[in-house]
């Protein structure tokens, strides 16, 4: 019984953590473009 509960627990936090992402961040994904210019300048001379 403790592990159903648990593993309830831990399911319903993941699906919060989820519901809370797609709350903040949108539905549809970012492009890539994007990703290139929210990175610090050092990390994109790095290759």
């Amino acid at each position: 019984m403790d592990r159903v509960f648990l593993a309830t627990m831990v399911s319903a936090v993941l699906l919060l953590i989820v519901a809370v992402d797609l709350l903040v961040n949108g539905v549809g994904l970012q492009p890539p473009t994007q990703l290139a210019n929210v990175l610090p300048a050092p990390a994109r001379l790095v290759r």
